[in-house]
């Protein structure tokens, strides 16, 4: 996968590549691999599962975005994370429920449920030296 920079897009981190930069209404076709969407600027709270105002107007470009017909038979995954804080078992479930939080408001926005997966990943795959880096959900085309 080639290497991506981030865009800050109301509060939230777009990283920009032919698809995930929601900005622009003409960046074409999402490729596998591509992020459409991560709270990687705009950080779930410390043990919540609920999407802010900032998390609402990006997934609303997502949305925007996966339901063009360029994308129309895309699928993909919403990968959610929780920091190390508390025991595995519960961080594990706590980033399903970030990941099912993301992929509830986009299916409201029109995307199709059958086109979108879940993927929890507790406290794996650190973002960044902070535990607050991590309380995150990505979604990447399949």
């Amino acid at each position: 996968m080639k290497k991506q920079s981030l865009l800050l897009v109301a509060g939230l981190a777009l990283l920009t590549s032919a698809c995930a930069n929601l900005c622009e209404s003409d960046c074409g076709t999402c490729k596998k691999g591509d992020v459409v969407y991560a709270t990687t600027a705009s950080l779930f709270d410390f043990n919540s599962a609920q999407l802010s105002a900032k998390d609402e107007k990006a997934l609303t470009a997502a949305a925007d975005k996966l339901n063009a017909k360029a994308n129309a038979d895309k699928s993909v995954t919403a990968n959610g994370y929780a920091s190390m804080e508390g025991p595995a078992s519960y961080n594990v479930d706590l980033s399903r429920r970030r990941a099912e939080a993301v992929k509830g408001y986009l299916v409201q926005k029109g995307v199709s449920a059958k086109r979108i997966s879940v993927k929890a990943n507790g406290a794996t795959d650190a973002f960044g030296p902070k535990y607050k880096d991590n309380r995150r959900v990505e979604v990447v085309v399949d």
